[in-house]
């Protein structure tokens, strides 16, 4: 039996910065994965690029991961909402703040890499991949993990960061209830001839929102929602039948644009855990919620969580607290279930409200968009919001160390 302060499942983006964050304040950390993370590095794996909000991005700097996943980012100066084509529109631009930028547009697998990288150099950090959880069961003071290698690891605390799809959240008998919203995400890179001066457009139409996000060199990640039967049409067309269904939906303000090749196409879901504990354990990121991409916060929600978690976990250490004692849980778990929930609610009648062509609610739609507009107070609140600066938030997410 193999002992370590925290052990978390899970070592995709949010599992490895949990791990890092605890690691670097001295305690050890076991991370485990059924893939091979080396697997998951090259561009083929994940096309998608991750829009991360200004306080997750001070978050990533105070731990020292910035300059790892930052070096290609790509500021978000300005956000267009417009419903379709329609000359209403909402403008968020971060001038109105006086402040630095929005956010940041970063490719995952620049996020993959320096995480990993990170994690590799860590002297707190034990990695095991790929390996299996085959059960879990909680005594006094600690829990017990059987891996199907044969290693069974004893912690004070597992941490699910599995994903959607959790298996120790199922083991542990949390219900999840979630709403299928018909509809797939494709996700393609595109080339353009104009600058976009990091402007992200969010374009709605009956079918899905068209998310146009900025990247570097003149290029942008496309977030293409349509329902089921279409987008699979869609990702079925040869290269030059796309990139002509492409160019109907973008337009040509950025001049000529092309697809640079792969695309990508996700079912789309609204996911929410019943409870986000349990004995001596606890959920982060989309093992615990998952939320339509409307508002491209599915990521920053999940770096909430790992800030949150952060901070209860040291504050309870450093005491010489229990950190998987049910105080310690049920701390993280209140200081994150109402944020996860409301923005769920938010996008779940963003998508409804959008996701149809009903012309009385398309003209309240349009004037709504431009009411916002020209409200500076207002606009200013929900600029705030996309930020990620409302609220109570922990120590990491201002932009102090723990």
């Amino acid at each position: 039996m193999t002992k370590t302060d925290i052990l978390i499942s899970g070592s995709g983006v949010a599992g490895m910065t949990l791990a890092l964050g605890l690691a670097q304040e001295g305690l050890h950390v076991t991370l485990l994965d059924q893939i091979d993370l080396t697997a998951t590095m090259n561009e083929d794996f994940d096309g998608r690029a991750y829009a991360i909000a200004y306080a997750p991005y001070l978050m990533l700097k105070t731990l020292g991961l910035w300059e790892r996943i930052g070096f290609d980012a790509q500021p978000i100066n300005e956000i267009r909402v417009t419903d379709g084509y329609s000359p209403l529109f909402l403008h968020f631009d971060h001038e109105d703040l006086g402040e630095d930028p929005l956010g940041f547009m970063v490719e995952v697998r620049h996020i993959r890499q320096g995480l990993f990288e990170a994690v590799r150099e860590s002297k707190n950090i034990t990695l095991h991949m790929p390996e299996k959880i085959t059960a879990m069961r909680t005594t006094l003071g600690h829990a017990e993990v059987d891996l199907e290698g044969g290693i069974t690891l004893k912690s004070p605390l597992v941490v699910a960061a599995e994903g959607r799809t959790s298996p120790l959240r199922e083991i542990n008998n949390i219900r999840v209830r979630t709403w299928h919203y018909r509809q797939k995400g494709i996700v393609t890179t595109v080339e353009h001839e104009k600058d976009h001066r990091g402007i992200a457009h969010e374009r709605f139409f009956p079918g899905g929102p068209f998310a146009i996000l900025p990247l570097r060199h003149n290029r942008s990640s496309i977030v293409w929602t349509e329902p089921d039967d279409l987008a699979e049409t869609i990702m079925g067309l040869s290269q030059a039948a796309f990139d002509a269904e492409l160019r109907k939906k973008f337009g040509t303000f950025l001049g000529e644009v092309h697809s640079l090749g792969k695309r990508w196409c996700y079912p789309l879901s609204l996911q929410l855990a019943d409870k986000y504990t349990a004995q001596r354990f606890c959920l982060v990121g989309d093992a615990a919620h998952g939320i339509h991409p409307i508002a491209g916060q599915g990521f920053n929600l999940g770096l909430r969580d790992i800030a949150a978690l952060l901070e209860v976990i040291i504050d309870t250490v450093r005491l010489g607290g229990d950190a998987g004692a049910p105080l310690t849980l049920e701390r993280y778990a209140r200081w994150r279930r109402t944020d996860n929930a409301a923005l769920a609610v938010i996008t779940d009648g963003l998508t409804r409200l959008f996701s149809n062509d009903i012309a009385p609610l398309r003209l309240a739609r349009q004037v709504g968009l431009g009411l916002v507009n020209e409200i500076p107070p207002l606009k200013k609140f929900f600029m705030r919001h996309a930020r990620g600066t409302v609220g109570h938030l922990p120590r990491l997410l201002r932009g102090e160390k723990l």
